[in-house]
């Protein structure tokens, strides 16, 4: 005959909130990896004129360059960074500039 195991609903529910648990501290280093990477949000263009908006649109700024951090906003002259993590503003082009963004002005910064 075989032996069956009964749990009580006690039992079930513990082993519920014991799965639980791991299931939470198996996604932790995702969790924390997520919260470290602060993603910057530099497209809002609400406040601008219909010209500085159509500027910024010829000259095809970006919030992720393309060619990489060889040619982003950070290394180039026209990008004035107001804070570490924060958008920052660009003497061509009106707006919040992404520091890893780019547009089509990039000229490398002069030492």
């Amino acid at each position: 005959m075989k032996k069956t195991m009964t749990l009580s609903r006690r039992e079930l529910l513990h082993l519920i909130r014991g799965g639980a648990h791991l299931a939470l501290i198996a996604s932790a280093p995702g969790l924390l990896s997520s919260c470290s990477k602060k993603e910057l949000h530099c497209k809002d263009t609400s406040g601008l004129s219909t010209a500085a908006e159509q500027l910024r649109t010829a000259l095809e700024y970006q919030d992720r360059s393309p060619h990489g951090e060889a040619k982003s906003c950070a290394n180039c002259q026209f990008y004035r960074a107001t804070s570490k993590n924060e958008c920052g503003a660009c003497t061509l082009v009106q707006g919040p500039i992404n520091p890893a963004g780019y547009c089509n002005s990039w000229a490398p910064r002069e030492s």
